[in-house]
């Protein structure tokens, strides 16, 4: 029989206290990509406790629990995300971060416990399931590794998603609701490690030296000019250098100097200029000055594009659960990359945005050392994956 709508609000509602308790355990505990260990193991009992099966260990800490009702039905995957960020939590609330320099200001806290309230849900309503559910719990997704590893380690075995989902917070939008974009939702990223060697010196005599910090400047100057004077203006890229190490004292004119970034962008053709025309830039302006460069280049993640036909059928389940003044069309691709794309290479899906933004101290954007939710927006990120799961034929 198919759960009705006012059944399924009030099974959101019966579980929206502990989502709200393992949001702030999780982000008052956050864990880096790769150090997942404690997260996954509350997630791994928490399952266990239901009874699921459950395989951990995949692609580092990522871990895969299933819901399966018949062998015959055919299989959805959700997947949320588990790994904080090297950032020193800035908010004065009771569930801020704990850990010195580390917090969970990209909401991956919300992802994981919206989905353990999934499963408590579902788990309770598996009678009305029409699927047999895959809840995948991945590692490393700030890094863009672990939705690969947990590929390359067979994350599903023997069994074959029709379809996947997932979510991400989305301070931009209204809380609680969602945010929907056919084709193209996240940009390609790369990201690249550059490494300038010279020769040092004293800083009064820089004519007996090879001066890294100026043949650096130089390079980084050019690479911020890739995008508009090499890449077609119709097509969307960004470039971004956010780090650089070198020297040791104002008066040394040091033998080494390195700086790392990232770039995006939603079409092949942008992309692979930009890789072209970055190393001939590195590669001859060191050269220019008699200086050597070393340049690694890392493929993150590719373009990130919904399923047309599954976006609408996720569109018409939402419209049974809320109103439509809550379903909003996002009219531009974020050019935020999402190793989510990895696991829609293979199957069919969609991600979709959970509107977190209430009040001030709730829009603050990804990434922000202040960056919080409005709580009672997870209850949307519940009931959408529910209906998902329930509400499809």
């Amino acid at each position: 029989m198919r759960i009705t709508e006012e059944q399924l609000a009030a099974a959101v509602e019966s579980v929206m206290p502990e989502v709200v308790n393992m949001r702030r355990h999780l982000h008052q505990h956050p864990e880096l990509s790769g150090e997942e260990k404690n997260t996954a193991q509350m997630v791994a009992q928490a399952c266990k406790k239901l009874g699921m099966e459950v395989h951990e260990g995949i692609g580092g800490f990522g871990l895969l629990s299933t819901l399966k009702i018949d062998e015959d039905k055919p299989w959805i995957a959700f997947r949320a995300d588990m790994d904080a960020l090297p950032i020193q939590d800035g908010k004065q609330r009771p569930y801020a971060s704990r850990v010195s320099n580390k917090s969970h200001t990209c909401g991956h806290d919300v992802h994981t416990a919206v989905m353990l309230g999934v499963i408590h849900l579902l788990h309770a309503q598996q009678e009305h399931l029409n699927h047999n559910i895959a809840f995948v719990f991945q590692p490393a997704e700030e890094t863009c590794e672990g939705a690969s590893a947990m590929l390359r380690d067979n994350v599903f075995g023997d069994i074959r998603p029709e379809q996947i989902y997932a979510m991400h917070v989305y301070p931009y939008l209204p809380a609680g609701s969602i945010g929907l974009r056919d084709g193209p939702m996240c940009a390609a990223a790369d990201m690249f490690d550059v490494e300038i060697l010279g020769r040092g010196g004293h800083a009064a005599r820089p004519h007996e030296c090879i001066d890294v910090v100026l043949v650096a400047t130089q390079v980084i100057q050019a690479l911020h000019q890739i995008v508009g004077r090499r890449v077609n203006p119709l097509h969307p890229a960004v470039l971004t250098i956010g780090q650089i190490h070198g020297g040791h004292a104002g008066n040394v004119i040091p033998d080494q100097i390195s700086f790392s970034g990232t770039f995006r962008s939603l079409h092949p053709e942008a992309h692979e200029e930009i890789r072209l025309v970055m190393d001939r830039i590195i590669r001859q302006t060191a050269e220019a000055w008699g200086a050597s460069a070393k340049f690694n280049l890392r493929q993150a993640t590719p373009v990130l594009s919904n399923d047309p036909k599954l976006l609408n059928q996720a569109r018409d389940v939402f419209k049974e659960i809320m109103p439509d003044t809550l379903l909003i069309d996002i009219e531009e691709a974020s050019m935020g990359g999402e190793d989510f794309a990895e696991f829609l290479r293979d199957t069919p899906g969609c991600l979709f945005r959970l509107g977190t933004g209430g009040g001030p101290e709730t829009r603050y954007p990804l990434h922000h050392p202040c960056f919080d939710i409005d709580e009672s927006s997870m209850r949307s990120g519940v009931a959408a994956f529910s209906a998902l799961a329930l509400l499809q034929k």
